[in-house]
Order: structure tokens, then C-alpha cells, then sequence
């Protein structure tokens, strides 16, 4: 009777025991629970609070960019208002194109000696062409390192100028050696020679324009590629001055 008693109170002990160590294991796990759901809770806290900083942030950046870009778009305007109003006085201001030709050739002269009264004479007696013949068109063979036949010349004025002139010889496009004739897409030597014997010589790409004055005529020349092989010369002649 007593064993038995002893038996039953121990097993009561054993089970209070084991309820207790399952409660505390429970409340733990509460416990774990809760502080894991409070952690993972301040964390997303603390996330939000960043990316609400953050975005603040990137706003305050993209406001100074916006105002950075305005400020751009201002400065671009004024610096191409600038130089449309410089452009405009380059243009009106610098000589261009022929009249640019013009002021190279006085500054040329005067660098040279001439006087400026004598430029200013000459400039102020110059006059519409007057008296001028009809335009004559003639053509000679191109001189070339390879060509050996006779060399190409045209006469004007009575014999009074000679127009002769050399060329690059053309390249074979199926043999790549040189032709007789000249390559009218090269520089050529064109010679002016008048009938004392002085020359003055022309070296560019065709068309070439030259004019020169013998005795009271301006002869005006415009030599141009013709037929292959040939360069064709056309002039005219007016009163000088």
C-alpha cells in the first residue's frame, strides 16, 4: 500500500516535471516568436525610414540637376544668341569670296610697294569691259610624261599669247600603268607666253581662269578639260582700260 502511494506520488512529480518543461518550452517559443516578429518589425522600420530618406535624397538631387539643366539650356541660348550676333558681324566685317580675292591682291600690292594713291588710281579708273570681241574656243593635246608626239599650243590675238600646258598621266584601271593621255582630275601646268617671250603659269585643277593685259587689251582665258586628251581654251579680248 504505501509502495504503491510512493509510486503514484512519484509519477505525479515526473508528469508536473514534464508538464512544466513542455510550458517553459512553449512560452520560450512565444517568447522567440514575439522578438523575432518585433526584430523583423523594427526592420522594416528602419528600412522605411531609409528608403524615405533615400527618396529624399534622390528628389533634392533631381531637383538641383533640373535646376543644373535649366541653367544649361539658359547659358546654351545666350552662348548661340552670341554667336549668331558675332557670325552676323564676321559676315558683314571679313571679306568673303571674290571680294575677299580683291583685298588679298591690294594687300599683296601694297606689301610689295605699291603706293596706296597708285591702287586707288588704278581702281578708280577701271571700267566696265568696252569693245570686246566675240569669245573664241580652241583646244590642244595635253603634254604627259608618256606622250612623245609634238607639243599641243593655241594662239590668240594675232599670235600675240601663247596657251600651252602638261598634265599626270591617267592610270589604266584594268592594268594600273599610265596612259598617253592626261587625267583631267589632277593639277595641271598651264603656260601663258606672250610674244616677247614672258610667261606666267597657272598650276590647278581644271577649270583655270587667267587674264592679262598687252597693250591697251585685257585678254581673258578659261581653260577647261575637253575631249581625252585635249584641254580647250576659250578667250576674249576687251579695251584696256
Amino acid at each position: 500500500m504505501t509502495f504503491t502511494m510512493y509510486d503514484t506520488g512519484k509519477s505525479r512529480r515526473r508528469q508536473n516535471e514534464r508538464r512544466r518543461k513542455v510550458i517553459f518550452v512553449i512560452v520560450m517559443l512565444v517568447v522567440m516568436c514575439a522578438f523575432f516578429y518585433w526584430l523583423g518589425g523594427e526592420n522594416v522600420r528602419s528600412s522605411e525610414v531609409a528608403y524615405k530618406q533615400q527618396a529624399l535624397e534622390m528628389r533634392s538631387e533631381r531637383n538641383g540637376l533640373e535646376e543644373k539643366i535649366t541653367s544649361l539650356q539658359s547659358e546654351v541660348q545666350s552662348t548661340q544668341v552670341r554667336y549668331d550676333q558675332l557670325s552676323q558681324k564676321y559676315q558683314a566685317e571679313v571679306p568673303q569670296g571674290e571680294f575677299k580675292q580683291l583685298t588679298d591682291l591690294v594687300k599683296k600690292q601694297l606689301d610689295a610697294g605699291i603706293k596706296p594713291q597708285r591702287l586707288a588710281f588704278i581702281i578708280d579708273a577701271a571700267q566696265p569691259p568696252k569693245n570686246c570681241t566675240e569669245a573664241q574656243a580652241k583646244r590642244f593635246v595635253v603634254k604627259t610624261p608618256v606622250y612623245n608626239g609634238p607639243h599641243g599650243t593655241v594662239a590668240f590675238g594675232n599670235g600675240a599669247i601663247t596657251v600651252t600646258g602638261e598634265g599626270q598621266s591617267a592610270v589604266s584601271p584594268s592594268t594600273g600603268s599610265p596612259e598617253a593621255w592626261y587625267d583631267p582630275g589632277k593639277p595641271v601646268k598651264i603656260k601663258f607666253i606672250e610674244i616677247g617671250g614672258k610667261e606666267t603659269v597657272k598650276e590647278s585643277l581644271l577649270p583655270v581662269q587667267h587674264s592679262m593685259v598687252l597693250g591697251n587689251r585685257e585678254y581673258r582665258f578659261t581653260v577647261a578639260a575637253g575631249e581625252r586628251s585635249f584641254i580647250s581654251v576659250t578667250s576674249d579680248s576687251c579695251d584696256y582700260p
